[in-house]
């Protein structure tokens, strides 16, 4: 098949990183793959940097015509069979570009907010095809009015070669940071934010960490935040963490955890780190919410917990300190064979080229299972 993907955000966040992933698949796959994205930004740097060809466009707005040239070209370039966006502001021109081209539109969702009543009843109905990254996020999108047969599923995919258990560089980077091996390093990756759970889990660190003294922690986010982090953190314990900006490679830090924590307290729509932390064998502790139980096995490869429950992280961190090494690193490699059978790039193409094949409203023959079905009821939002 013949792509045109659109993602000229200026990010380098999970988005980004999903339209990134996916596309250098289908070119591994014999795909042929035009991205229109913007120049200079993450997503032309990695295209670019692993020899695909870029298109240069921006949609600052739904009206940029810098954006719409640049689709035209593409189409016409690669003679295009699927125009594919990923991100809101750009729906709406993508949309319009297909019905003037002829061209089919997929759109991925991959947040999981409401949408607003025009775009709720229209967008399912006139994208060729609409695509969620987690049951939950259908789900959500099913209470919300829209038929359930006009929303798709198709999990984040992830680059498994890339994201693997290396013992030579778990040693290399404990010791880089200053971590012993008899230490229970327990890491938490994303935003420093009350959503994300991070002041939660240095709350929940306070009370853990006088109860089992091997504990550390590992915080990676933004610096900005840092020092509100280290006020939420009790002075005692200070030495105990080991705090760190973003980084463009987490292969060295995820390899120094014993454990990653995801305690999110808003609606994740997935949660990539969950399945990178896995693919490098490390267990994963997450809340029971959104889409993050679907991107574990709870009891093989990881845990839920109450998200916001502060005690019930306490608890969690307890419970990760005293695992013994031989269940660690057997979760971890359950985990790693689970990533590479459900979320690998490979298989994540075959489900997206037949999904593409399959009209809506009729059954995908290799539609992917529910891994665990979410509890709970969802919050209210914007």
């Amino acid at each position: 098949m013949n792509f045109v993907f659109v993602g000229t955000s200026a990010g380098a966040r999970g988005t980004e990183t999903h339209l990134v992933c996916l596309v250098r698949a289908l070119a591994r796959a014999g795909h042929t793959v035009l991205t229109v994205a913007r120049p200079g930004g993450y997503i032309a740097r990695e295209l670019t940097a692993s020899g695909l060809p870029v298109e240069p466009g921006i949609f600052r707005n739904a009206a940029d015509v810098r954006g719409a040239r640049g689709v035209l070209r593409a189409i016409q370039r690669v003679k295009a069979d699927w125009l594919v966006g990923s991100f809101g502001h750009e729906y709406w021109p993508l949309l319009t570009l297909g019905r003037l081209t002829g061209t089919p539109v997929a759109l991925f969702r991959h947040l999981n907010s409401r949408l607003k009543p025009m775009s709720r009843a229209l967008l399912p109905r006139w994208a060729d095809r609409f695509i969620v990254v987690s049951e939950n996020m259908r789900s959500f999108l099913v209470e919300q009015g829209v038929a359930r047969e006009r929303v798709r599923l198709l999990y984040n995919p992830l680059e498994v070669e890339r994201f693997r258990p290396d013992p030579a560089l778990r040693a290399e980077s404990r010791r880089a940071l200053g971590v012993g091996e008899d230490a229970v390093l327990v890491g938490f990756v994303g935003a420093l934010k009350p959503e994300k759970g991070a002041f939660r889990l240095a709350a929940a660190c306070n009370q853990a960490m006088p109860l089992r003294p091997s504990l550390r922690a590992l915080w990676v986010g933004e610096e900005a935040a840092h020092s509100r982090l280290l006020e939420t953190i009790a002075s005692e314990f200070h030495g105990r963490h080991i705090l760190r900006g973003w980084t463009a490679d987490m292969r060295p830090l995820y390899a120094a955890m014993d454990v990653l924590a995801v305690p999110s307290e808003w609606l994740e729509p997935f949660g990539r780190v969950s399945i990178e932390a896995q693919a490098c064998g490390v267990p994963v502790l997450a809340s029971r919410i959104g889409g993050l139980p679907e991107t574990l096995r709870e009891g093989e490869t990881g845990f839920l917990f109450p998200p916001g429950d502060e005690a019930a992280w306490r608890d969690a961190l307890v419970t990760a300190a005293d695992l013994p090494r031989e269940q660690r690193r057997a979760m971890g490699e359950a985990g790693m064979r689970f990533v590479q059978e459900r979320f690998s790039t490979e298989r994540i193409v075959e489900e997206l080229i037949d999904l593409l094949r399959t009209p809506p409203g009729r059954e995908n023959r290799r539609r992917p299972a529910t891994l665990c079905q979410p509890s709970g009821t969802h919050p209210s939002m914007e």
